[in-house]
């Protein structure tokens, strides 16, 4: 990246963070009966910094500075235990601010840093339901029918809208309480978030045909022309892009997934995988490097995988 390119990335930053600030007070200030938060109540200095930022990216005139400042809607977010316990939400939500982050599907281990995020900031936080409570469950959870007691008594807790990012392999999606689960979401419209291998996914939506599927990391090394078919196969299927390898070489969008994507542009989902402490402290950085790549693609196909897709599946726009 040149030197301008990083001058202007870290400009967008700063940008971003101001704007995100006020998304976050909006949060913290709209409640039922009271008055929304709207533009006009930027601060006098937040409008001047704005507006000079605005300025430079005109003065600068690269083609890539506008998307250097495209809002993402994360779609693989964790705020589990081990996180919570260093990182309050309100800090979380700084982080997300930080790495201009609008909205994120958020799943946990306990779902209680889902919980608390979302009543944090309810109409940034998209929460979805991870069907098992501790680590110990992610490789037993779709063979223990206790589940989904767990499951139906917490979706009565907040307005979950999808269950996952969820852990299932092989002919363990065929089981009896992965079929109830589907059944479940089927009934109240909500999405399944799978990390499952080419088999579980075969199996996923083969039972799930009229449901949205996001495939965690895109199956992570499965071949492009096999996501092509599958794309092309099942019209509910996303593809979410964290830890995919092959997107980039070199910093560089690789020819075949730059052709992948604007040929599919709707059906990719933009992710960090905040499943470590460490990542949500690298989540700035790794939105930067994602705005970087998502940059060589047409503006409307960057827009849709930074934003507008998982904002179209869980009906935000």
């Amino acid at each position: 990246m040149s030197d301008n390119g990083a001058t202007v990335l870290s400009l967008a930053a700063t940008s971003r963070f101001y704007l995100m600030e006020q998304i976050e007070k909006s949060d913290r200030i709209s409640t039922p009966g009271t008055r929304a938060f709207v533009p006009t109540q930027l601060t006098s200095k937040a409008t001047h910094r704005v507006a000079l930022f605005a300025w430079l990216m005109l003065f600068l005139n690269l083609g890539f500075a506008a998307e250097s400042t495209l809002l993402i809607f994360d779609a693989h977010i964790h705020y589990n235990q081990d996180v919570w316990e260093s990182l309050p939400p309100a800090h979380a939500l700084r982080i997300l601010n930080q790495a201009g982050i609008s909205k994120a599907l958020v799943s946990s281990t306990p779902t209680d840093g889902t919980e608390r995020l979302y009543r944090l900031a309810p109409k940034r936080i998209v929460p979805l339901l991870r069907p098992y409570p501790t680590s110990a469950h992610r490789y037993t959870w779709f063979r223990d029918p206790a589940i989904l007691s767990y499951v139906r008594d917490h979706l009565a807790r907040i307005p979950y809208r999808g269950i996952g990012e969820f852990h299932v392999f092989g002919d363990g999606a065929a089981s009896m309480v992965m079929g109830e689960i589907i059944s479940l979401a089927r009934q109240r419209r909500l999405a399944l978030h799978a990390h499952t291998d080419l088999a579980g996914l075969n199996a996923i939506l083969q039972r799930a045909p009229d449901i949205s599927v996001i495939w965690a990391h895109s199956g992570f090394d499965v071949p492009v022309f096999t996501l092509r078919s599958l794309l092309q196969q099942h019209p509910h299927l996303y593809l979410e892009l964290s830890f995919r390898e092959g997107i980039t070489d070199n910093g560089q969008l690789t020819p075949e997934w730059q052709v992948l994507m604007t040929e599919h542009q709707h059906r990719f989902l933009l992710g960090m995988d905040t499943y470590t402490p460490s990542r949500w402290a690298e989540l700035p950085e790794l939105a930067t490097d994602a705005r970087w790549w998502l940059t060589q693609l047409p503006r409307p196909v960057a827009e849709a995988i930074a934003y507008g897709n998982a904002a179209r599946i869980f009906a935000l726009e």
